[in-house]
């Protein structure tokens, strides 16, 4: 279970979800903390990597720093099928969950349940225990939405 004092940090979020050998990331714009324990994320439809975001699984979200700009871009506009988005980015494991090596913060998580939001919207709320203490790097800015 993860420290209260571990807040998710505003910034731009990568998701990365192991799926047997295959790493897959993605970029989450929206999430928030609901509790001190628990985050929501809210997924598009059009996201390989969302859809295997299932109950039990676990994953990582990693706030990005300003410095990870084009990693960013390219998680935030190509499908995991498509590209390795991942190539060449030291990364880090936590039991079996795959992080950024370098983050403004680093949380492995679990998915708890998922929300479906229709006919309001076609998003999923992914809402997820953070299961480790996060990791934060200090002093560094995180990648904001107004960077873009």
């Amino acid at each position: 279970m993860a420290d209260a004092k571990s807040p998710l940090v505003y910034g731009c979020y990568l998701v990365i979800v192991q799926d047997g050998t295959k790493t897959h990331s993605m970029v989450c714009s929206w999430g928030t903390q609901v509790s001190d324990r628990y985050i929501l994320l809210c997924i598009g439809p059009q996201s390989e990597t969302g859809k295997l975001l299932t109950v039990g699984r676990r994953f990582s979200v990693n706030v990005l720093l300003r410095e990870q700009k084009p990693l960013a871009l390219l998680a935030g506009t190509k499908h995991s099928s498509a590209v390795d988005k991942l190539a060449g980015v030291p990364l880090t494991r936590d039991g079996d969950v795959v992080l950024l090596s370098r983050a403004k913060k680093t949380m492995a998580c679990r998915v708890e349940r998922l929300v479906d939001v229709s006919p309001l919207s076609d998003v999923t709320g992914v809402v997820a225990e953070i299961v480790s203490p996060a990791q934060e790097q200090e002093g560094d800015a995180p990648l904001l939405d107004e960077v873009f």
